[in-house]
């Protein structure tokens, strides 16, 4: 997961931009993939396997930004919410939770 020293955050590889830019200041944060190769498919178990091969950084680019790296800060995209599954178990355990605080409260009534 790369890190962004300006933002204070990781970003996951789907948010980047197509060039590996951090959405919110612009830095480099990894360099895209040209291509995947059939290299990791193809090794044994424990195999040393290159970088380039498992999805890395071509020949030449760089895999993180530097702290020269400031970005032009010209693109600023906001960050997206929480996933449905997530709020989907919010709920539930919300749903829950009253639950068990109705039969609290059906019960102490009668054990106290």
């Amino acid at each position: 997961m790369p890190w962004c020293d300006d933002c204070s955050k990781f970003w996951n590889a789907p948010e980047l931009a197509a060039d590996g830019e951090c959405p919110t200041c612009g830095r480099v944060l990894a360099a895209r993939a040209k291509r995947k190769t059939p290299a990791t498919a193809a090794a044994p178990v424990g195999a040393a396997v290159s970088a380039a091969a498992v999805g890395g950084p071509a020949h030449g680019e760089p895999a993180l930004a530097t702290a020269g790296d400031a970005g032009n800060g010209t693109r600023v995209a906001r960050a997206k919410g929480a996933p449905w599954h997530f709020k989907l178990m919010v709920l539930g355990v919300t749903v829950y939770m009253i639950y068990r605080i109705y039969w609290l409260i059906e019960w102490l009534p009668k054990h106290v």
